[in-house]
């Protein structure tokens, strides 16, 4: 019952993710097809700054439009460990982390630690030169 009274709060207060991120497998495949960067946001449930983060920085650039250039992913550590233990370096959470293919390969880029929509963009404009 809480649940459907949430959603119902959450659908008339216009509260909504509008464009829902990719299960990552669904992600690597969508960003190669469409020759677009990859960036994945490695989180858990119970990471409060991870939840702050998707809330506040990464679902309104999505919404907006700021991101349509690129595919989003998010991976939750607890869910897929050995996936997240590859895609991290160190232990922090969160951490945001861009993949980008140019003539020589893929490219890694990473921010750890909670982000604001400006750290995200210079990411981005890091990615940029990368790209063919």
């Amino acid at each position: 019952m809480v649940y459907v009274a949430l959603a119902l709060l959450l659908t008339v207060t216009g509260i909504s993710n509008k464009q829902e991120s990719l299960e990552y497998d669904a992600a690597i495949a969508k960003a190669q097809k469409e020759k677009k960067p990859l960036m994945v946001l490695v989180g858990a449930q119970w990471c409060a700054s991870c939840q702050v983060l998707k809330r506040e920085t990464i679902e309104p650039m999505n919404n907006s439009g700021e991101l349509r250039d690129v595919v989003v992913s998010a991976v939750d550590k607890d869910l897929r460990p050995e996936l997240a233990e590859q895609l991290m370096r160190g232990n922090t959470l969160p951490q945001v982390v861009v993949f980008t293919q140019d003539s020589n390969g893929w490219k890694r880029f990473s921010l750890t630690g909670m982000q604001s929509q400006s750290r995200i963009r210079e990411l981005l404009q890091r990615v940029r030169p990368a790209r063919n």
